[in-house]
């Protein structure tokens, strides 16, 4: 196989470094993550769940129902575990068989029992049938090929309750300089190109590719509104090398069904 297969590889993660897979800092990599480090990385999420439950109510008038949440792309439950603090249930979602089991263990570590682990795919079929009142995708959109990406929120919407809301990140600019994006585009494409990388920088040989994918903006508002969806807000990101979309989606109360060939633009989108 020459090309990169991003499941294949956050896999690996899950398997070799769990917590670097989730937050890139060498901190954070298995053989120098200590405590106070695997304590600072769970801070940060609660740091962005409250930070995000606070948007939320301010943005769509009130609070989410706090019955159920889905968080797509849980990782070690860095999120997870604030969101089990708030909500009845949660499910816990990930393509990476090791990153649902160190988020199991995390979970269990602090005697938290309200989650649902899911060993996800690009149909989400064991989501199905259930329904949820907020669905959450952070840094995780962005090692997912964008074709595929845009298929999953579509599906995530459909999971979706009345009046449920939905908050997905994902980049749509890189600012790397040319060198680096076309590095970065060989490597995903050709693996012996990445393989060579990890030597040149003193990693391990085999340690696995971390794909990143901008989206189109507008392709995901059109799609978001193409669910009847008009109640709209989105926060600008800029960090990291890249400019990023936060986009939060309140589902209507009477579903409007889907819009078929007509496209609302961002500006279209009620702002605030």
């Amino acid at each position: 196989m020459l090309r990169d297969d991003s499941d294949s590889s956050w896999a690996k993660w899950g398997e070799q470094n769990p917590y670097f897979g989730v937050l890139s800092d060498d901190k954070f990599r298995r053989e120098k993550i200590s405590e106070e480090a695997k304590a600072e990385l769970f801070e940060t999420g609660r740091i962005h769940v409250d930070r995000i439950l606070s948007i939320i109510a301010m943005q769509f008038g009130g609070l989410v129902a706090r019955k159920s949440v889905l968080d797509f792309g849980c990782g070690v439950g860095r999120l997870v575990v604030p969101f089990a603090r708030v909500f009845e249930r949660v499910t816990a979602a990930d393509v990476s068989k090791g990153m649902l089991e160190t988020a199991e263990q995390n979970c269990s570590e602090l005697s938290i029992k309200n989650v649902d682990f899911v060993h996800s795919d690009d149909r989400l079929s064991k989501l199905t049938p259930r329904k949820f009142d907020f669905i959450h995708s952070y840094l995780v959109l962005q090692h997912i090929p964008t074709q595929r990406g845009e298929r999953i929120i579509d599906q995530l919407i459909e999971l979706l309750n009345e009046e449920g809301i939905l908050a997905i990140h994902f980049p749509f600019v890189r600012r790397d300089s040319l060198v680096r994006q076309s590095v970065h585009i060989l490597r995903k494409n050709f693996l012996p190109i990445s393989i060579l990388a990890n030597v040149l920088r003193g990693k391990r040989w085999n340690e696995p590719f971390m794909q990143m994918n901008c989206y189109d903006v507008d392709r995901i508002l059109v799609l978001i509104s193409e669910h009847g969806i008009r109640d709209v807000f989105m926060e600008i990101v800029d960090a990291g090398g890249f400019i990023s979309a936060f986009v939060f989606a309140r589902k209507p109360t009477r579903a409007m069904g889907r819009v078929e060939g007509k496209h609302l633009w961002a500006a279209d989108l009620r702002s605030r």
